[in-house]
């Protein structure tokens, strides 16, 4: 019988191993609670939207709303760490959302990367790109302008992640979407393209069928989406 050197048993090093496998996973666990706890208190306070559905349940495919048949397309340019967009968001949403129902318009969303590029308007927009792997982008997106005013300036990768966790997403699909940047070059075109269209110098930015509105106000954007459908207009002055 063929003896190891030293006395010692192999079976005692293979369970030191996993001794030590089993201590570091502990300690990796508890950084990342400790992680999240921290981002939590950073953050404070996150408010969810009142009612959570899927993209498929409010008739949209990630950043689309609406039948590819619907006469006027109206495509918006937005950054979620724009205040303004905010107040769009507010002031649109339902009539978008109406407009959408009744099959007028498909409206599509684009990310125009304008208040902090670099850091937490790119941040949001690859987290809502995240969410929207699993069904979840226009529920992100109003979580993501709930939260604007109080959190804007806190939006780490970390933050997106703790609010994915909020919304009861898949926390590990989305995490590894986020390390991973899946989404960073659909953003990045969304801005390339946004930056070199005419007339565009900021956000929110909007076209009617491929012609950019100039606006005196908000809802400016439903009456031109009710001319290009050959409606009534009149929300502008509602």
């Amino acid at each position: 019988m063929s003896k190891s050197k030293g006395g010692k048993s192999p079976g005692r090093k293979k369970d030191r191993s996993l001794w030590w496998i089993a201590g570091i996973a502990v300690v990796v666990t508890a950084a990342l609670i400790v992680a999240s706890n921290a981002t939590a208190r950073r953050l404070g306070e996150i408010t969810l939207p009142e009612v959570i559905l899927t993209d498929q349940e409010r008739g949209g495919e990630r950043n689309v709303l609406g039948s590819a048949d619907a006469p006027v397309e109206l495509v918006e340019f937005s950054d979620f760490r724009c205040p303004a967009c905010m107040q769009a968001n507010l002031a649109l949403g339902d009539h978008i959302e109406q407009l959408v129902s009744d099959g007028t318009v498909r409206y599509v969303r684009k990310h125009m990367l304008v208040i902090d590029p670099d850091d937490t308007s790119l941040n949001a927009a690859e987290a809502v790109e995240c969410a929207a792997d699993q069904g979840y982008y226009w529920a992100f997106h109003d979580l993501l302008f709930a939260n604007q005013t109080g959190h804007g300036q806190k939006w780490t990768r970390d933050a997106m992640k703790q609010y994915a966790r909020e919304l009861g997403l898949d926390t590990q699909a989305f995490n590894e979407c986020m390390d991973r940047k899946t989404h960073r070059d659909k953003v990045l075109a969304d801005n390339t393209e946004a930056y070199g269209t005419p007339g565009i110098t900021g956000t929110p930015s909007y076209l009617v069928n491929g012609e950019l509105l100039r606006l005196r106000s908000f809802l400016d954007v439903i009456d031109a989406v009710q001319a290009a459908a050959g409606q009534t207009t009149g929300q502008g002055g509602s």
